[in-house]
């Protein structure tokens, strides 16, 4: 199910998780500080991977690295005849995992427009400070429809605010009994967020009540066979 790359990758991260952990340094002019704050420690994560990864010779490509300043993906993987995508996500591991998958809108076009973004391999990272030091306690190997699942509101977990849907959000994955599970395959995350775009669509009065599918989800199905 995953690209032979991120699960060889993913192996290589398991095998070595025991020796991750440090901290954060910040040098501006003369002054040199330990950083405690958690705000941008994302992204940290992300460009320290991409840095592991290739002191290990390992078969990963960031794009950003040749002047692209696309947003997605974090980093390719594999050879170019048979390239793989991958995301990096992180969260604190002391609370719930609230990061961004994708902006809604953008997701539900570009799966239209790029059917296989669907295939993408997500990376999870989760990490504790304390003070200054910096731990890696567990990292994941998904696909988007095993870290998604419905939710009260929409058939699909959304950040929702003031009745706007900006961002994908996730499950609790890797709970024990988590109130609303994951989707058991990738139809079923499909169908959920295309359902939730014609609800949504709708509830704005963008499309009229006796649509059954958005032009979004007509797009994704004629693309993807």
């Amino acid at each position: 199910m995953y690209h032979k790359d991120s699960n060889l990758i993913y192996k290589r991260l398991k095998k070595e998780i025991g020796t991750f952990s440090g901290g954060t340094k910040f040098k501006l002019a003369d002054i040199e500080i330990d950083v405690v704050g958690k705000d941008g420690i994302g992204g940290l994560i992300e460009e320290w991977f991409g840095a592991w990864a290739i002191a290990r010779s390992l078969n990963i490509h960031n794009p950003k690295t040749t002047g692209n300043s696309q947003t997605f993906p974090d980093y390719f993987v594999g050879s170019e005849k048979e390239k793989g995508l991958l995301e990096i996500k992180t969260f604190n591991g002391t609370a719930s995992a609230n990061f961004d998958i994708a902006n809604f809108d953008s997701y539900c076009l570009s799966l239209k427009e790029h059917p296989k973004r669907i295939d993408t391999d997500y990376l999870i990272f989760s990490y504790k400070m304390a003070g200054i030091r910096l731990t890696i306690d567990e990292i994941w190997l998904k696909k988007i429809w095993q870290i998604t699942s419905p939710s009260g509101r929409w058939p699909l977990k959304t950040q929702t605010k003031r009745d706007v849907i900006y961002n994908i959000r996730p499950a609790s994955w890797f709970g024990k009994n988590p109130k609303y599970k994951p989707f058991a395959d990738k139809k079923a995350f499909v169908d959920a967020l295309y359902s939730t775009e014609l609800m949504y669509l709708k509830k704005r009065n963008l499309l009229k009540s006796e649509v059954k599918e958005t032009p979004n989800l007509a797009g994704y199905w004629k693309a993807a066979t």
